[in-house]
């Protein structure tokens, strides 16, 4: 459910690259570009062609008085959300009836959430394990906030590269997109976590640089 695709600047991965992957892996994939959706239209031709189904997801910037304060990932999303305050992402998120993912929420490194706590009542899944996060214990502490405040629970690849789908994935007994949304807000989910090789960050930065495509 944190998956992206060359339409992210720092990605290289090409839709049909992910989807391919996603089908062989047997992983049903949301698409959260950074600040855009413009690649859905391609993955719901894709999806159409491979009979896969995908999620239409977005990762959105929290800013406040100028500056990132976190990220919100929109998952079953209709159309685009604007970066602006959490208050202004969770409502645009609802208003489309999806469900707002708080991720990497400790990850100093990469837009840790601010001012978690203020925002509980209105998360409706908490990234406890980013497969990206270099440091265990800011997984630790998103896992031990989620069972403090009764959260239900993702772990997530956060894949910018082929190689990254499916390290890490959320599990749900579901046989379609609309059961796997009501398992999710349960919290009926079994977690399946790996870390990412270092590496992946050097193929961030020379995919910022446009030094480094997919193949």
């Amino acid at each position: 459910m944190h998956v992206h695709c060359n339409h992210s600047s720092d990605a290289i991965s090409k839709p049909e690259t992910i989807m391919q992957t996603a089908k062989s892996k047997g992983l049903v994939v949301a698409i959260t570009d950074h600040n855009t959706v413009s690649a859905w239209p391609l993955f719901q031709k894709l999806s159409k062609e491979m009979s896969w189904p995908f999620i239409q997801g977005e990762e959105v910037k929290v800013i406040e008085s100028g500056k990132c304060t976190g990220e919100i990932i929109g998952l079953f999303l209709q159309g685009k959300v604007k970066p602006g305050s959490a208050g202004e992402v969770f409502d645009a998120i609802h208003g489309q009836g999806g469900l707002a993912m708080v991720v990497h929420p400790f990850d100093v490194f990469r837009n840790d959430f601010h001012g978690l706590k203020d925002f509980v009542k209105r998360i409706d899944l908490l990234e406890v394990f980013n497969s990206r996060t270099t440091l265990e214990s800011h997984n630790k502490k998103a896992f031990e906030f989620a069972e403090k405040h009764g959260l239900p629970k993702t772990a997530n690849s956060d894949a910018h590269i082929p190689e990254e789908i499916g390290m890490s994935f959320t599990e749900v007994n579901a046989s379609t997109l609309e059961e796997a949304r009501r398992e999710l807000l349960m919290g009926r989910a079994k977690l399946h976590t790996e870390k990412s090789p270092i590496t992946v960050h050097f193929y961030t930065t020379l995919a910022k640089l446009n030094l480094v495509k997919d193949r």
